[in-house]
C-alpha cells in the first residue's frame, strides 16, 4: 500500500496478466482543501459539507466530506493501477456505507472478480474504508481495457522513402520529383544529357527544405544503371520505390521512312530500361518485402493510336505488358508494379506536334484540357502511396476522358 502523495504511479499491466483475484490499493489523506475544492467544481455547497459551525450542530459533529468526493478515487484506482493505463470505466455501482471526515485516511482496494478476455472487460469488487478499517464506500465496477495498436519501431534508414526517378529531370518526370519530395521521399532525378536541369531541379526542391540529389546514367545500359543505383545507396540508403519516365522523344515518323534503329533505341531506354532498374532493385526490395514501381505508359496504347508513332506506341505497349507480368510474379513477395497512361500532355515532348492537333485533341477530351505535368505527378504519388498499398498490376489512365474502357 503506498500513501498518496498528490499523484499515484501507474500500474503498467498488460490485459493478459490480470487474473480473478488480483488486487491493487493505495492510501489517500482527505484534506480541507480538497472538500472546498470540490464544492467549486461541482457547486454542492452543502453546509454540511463545508460550514464547521453548522456541521457541529448535525449528529455528525464535524465536517462531512462529500460521498462522490471519497468515491471519485474509484476513478485513480481504475485508470492508474487496475487495469491501469488505457481502461475505460464502464459502469459503476455505489453504497455509502459510513461518512468520511476530513483528516481520514482512506484506503481504497479493487479486487478482480470476473475477467473477459473475448471483450476485454474485468469486474472489480470495490471498497473504501478509513484507518480504522471502518467502510465507507463498496460497489462494483467494470471496465474495458483498450486495445492500442503499438507502433513498429523501426531504425530510420529503413523507413526512409527513397525513389529513384528515370529521365526525371524535366516534363512529368520533373513534376513527379517535386511531388514527391513534397510528400516526404528523398528523390533521386536520373537524367542522361540534362544536367543543368536536373541540378536546378535538384537545387530547387532542396531549397524548400526537400531532399533531393542528381544522377546521371543511361538506363538503358546495365553498368550505368549499376553506377545510378550504387550511387543513391551510398548517399542516401537502399532505393523503395522507382518511377520510369525515360523515353526518347516520340518524333512523328513514317513507317516506310522508319529504320529498326529508332524503335532499338525506343526499345532500349524504355522496355530495357525498365527492366534493368527492376532487375537491379528487386533483391533489396524482396529483402525488405516492399517495393513499388510505376512506369510511365501512354493513353496511345488503348483504343487508336496515332500516325506514325509506331516505335514510341509499341514500347510503350510492351513496358505496360512488362508491367503486368512483374505484378504477377512479385504481388506475393510484396513488390507492386503499376502504369499511369497519360494523354497529351503539356511538357517539352509534345513541341513537334502542331497546334492544330493539339486543338483538335483537347476539344475530343471530355474535360476539353489537354493534361499538365502535375496532374500525372499526383497519379504516380497515389499509386506509390499508402493509399494504393492493394493495388498491383493497374495501368492508371490520367487522360481527361479521351479512352473510356
Amino acid at each position: 500500500m503506498n500513501r498518496l502523495e498528490g499523484k499515484v504511479e501507474p500500474n503498467n499491466i498488460s490485459f493478459e496478466e490480470i487474473y480473478e483475484g488480483y488486487e491493487q490499493s493505495f492510501q489517500h489523506l482527505v484534506t480541507v482543501d480538497e472538500v472546498d475544492s470540490f464544492a467549486k467544481l461541482t457547486g454542492d455547497y452543502n453546509p454540511v459539507h463545508i460550514d464547521t459551525d453548522y456541521a457541529k450542530l448535525t449528529n455528525f459533529g464535524k465536517r462531512v466530506v462529500h460521498g462522490m468526493l471519497t468515491s471519485s478515487f474509484i476513478s485513480t484506482i481504475i485508470g492508474m493501477r487496475i487495469p491501469g493505463p488505457g481502461s475505460l470505466w464502464l459502469s459503476q455501482t455505489i453504497n455509502f456505507v459510513n461518512p468520511t471526515y476530513i483528516g481520514d485516511i482512506i484506503e481504497i482496494k479493487a479486487i478482480v472478480t470476473r475477467v473477459s478476455r473475448s471483450t476485454r472487460t474485468v469486474t472489480l469488487s470495490i471498497s473504501i474504508t478509513n484507518q480504522n478499517g471502518l467502510k465507507l464506500v463498496e460497489g462494483e465496477s467494470v471496465v474495458r481495457m483498450l486495445e492500442v495498436k503499438k507502433e513498429k519501431k523501426v531504425e530510420m534508414n529503413s523507413i526512409q522513402k527513397v525513389v529513384l526517378i528515370t529521365g526525371g529531370s524535366r516534363g512529368i518526370g520533373a513534376a513527379t520529383a517535386v511531388k514527391l519530395a513534397d510528400e516526404g521521399y528523398f528523390v533521386a532525378v536520373n537524367y542522361v544529357n540534362g544536367k543543368s536541369e536536373a541540378d536546378n531541379l535538384v537545387n530547387e526542391i532542396n531549397s524548400l527544405e526537400k531532399r533531393a540529389i542528381a544522377v546521371q546514367g543511361d538506363v538503358s545500359k546495365w553498368d550505368d544503371v549499376e553506377r545510378i543505383f550504387a550511387e543513391i545507396e551510398d548517399q542516401v540508403g537502399p532505393i523503395s520505390s522507382v518511377v520510369h519516365c525515360a523515353a526518347p522523344t516520340p518524333i512523328p515518323q513514317l513507317f516506310e521512312d522508319l529504320a529498326w534503329d529508332i524503335f532499338q533505341a525506343n526499345i532500349d531506354v524504355q522496355v530495357r530500361g525498365a527492366f534493368n532498374c527492376a532487375k537491379r532493385a528487386i533483391p533489396q526490395m524482396l529483402e525488405n518485402k516492399n517495393g513499388s514501381f510505376v512506369f510511365l505508359g501512354s493513353i496511345f496504347t488503348d483504343g487508336t493510336p496515332p500516325v506514325q508513332q509506331s516505335a514510341y506506341v509499341t514500347s510503350k505497349a510492351a513496358l505496360n505488358a512488362l508491367a503486368h507480368s512483374l505484378a504477377v510474379e512479385y504481388g506475393p513477395k510484396g513488390i507492386r508494379f503499376n502504369s499511369v497512361n497519360p494523354g497529351m500532355t503539356q511538357t517539352q515532348m509534345i513541341a513537334n506536334i502542331p497546334d492544330k492537333v493539339k486543338m483538335l485533341t483537347k476539344m475530343n477530351t471530355p474535360l476539353r484540357s489537354l493534361a499538365e505535368p502535375v496532374d500525372i505527378a499526383n497519379s504516380i504519388a497515389f499509386l506509390l502511396g499508402p493509399q494504393a498499398a492493394h493495388i498491383t498490376g493497374e495501368t492508371l489512365r490520367v487522360c481527361g476522358g479521351i479512352f473510356m474502357g
